[in-house]
């Protein structure tokens, strides 16, 4: 594509769709760890992670902004947040489901269950221990209208720290 052409609605120029955070399990007040930074282009150390203060499992919600999609690849930014965070704190398990229904509408309130939504299971992704782009293919392209990104489990600190992080999650048609 050249540069002066235009892109269709709601993908940006890498070619990822735009998309927004519908619903998290866990966020922090602290920005550098807040869920919004999983959608958003900051990559470096002290940047911003997605970063919950659990062991794991860790869920958010996406949509684009109401429309249904095709979706054939997703790329993780594997990323820890502050300098003093160890490798070990980086999400070794994400798993991706997806929903062409309107029911994750209902997930308000972080008390709500995320498995009362019914969700196909796209991909179980083994991430590296490294900070670094990964992409995850799907063997067929299948719509969806929300996407669950559900970080399993972290490395496991040596100390018992129990933070599970990425950074940013980019999807693609």
């Amino acid at each position: 594509m050249k540069s002066n052409e235009l892109y269709p609605l709601g993908v940006r120029r890498d070619g990822s769709y735009y998309t927004r955070i519908e619903w998290a399990s866990c966020t922090e007040k602290n920005p550098q760890f807040w869920v919004l930074n999983i959608i958003d282009d900051d990559l470096e150390r002290s940047g911003g992670t997605f970063a919950a203060n659990s062991l794991g499992p860790v869920d958010v919600v996406l949509s684009f902004f109401g429309e249904t999609k095709t979706i054939s690849s997703v790329r993780f930014y594997s990323n820890v947040g502050l300098p003093i965070s160890v490798l070990e704190e980086l999400a070794k398990q994400i798993n991706v489901y997806v929903s062409v229904e309107d029911t994750p509408r209902g997930l308000k309130a972080d008390t709500d269950d995320i498995n009362s939504v019914e969700w196909e299971k796209i991909l179980e992704c083994a991430i590296k221990k490294e900070e670094s782009w990964q992409e995850f293919s799907l063997s067929k392209p299948v719509q969806a209208k929300y996407v669950r990104i559900e970080l399993v489990e972290n490395y496991g600190t040596s100390d018992g720290l129990d933070w599970i992080e990425t950074s940013e999650v980019k999807i693609y048609p």
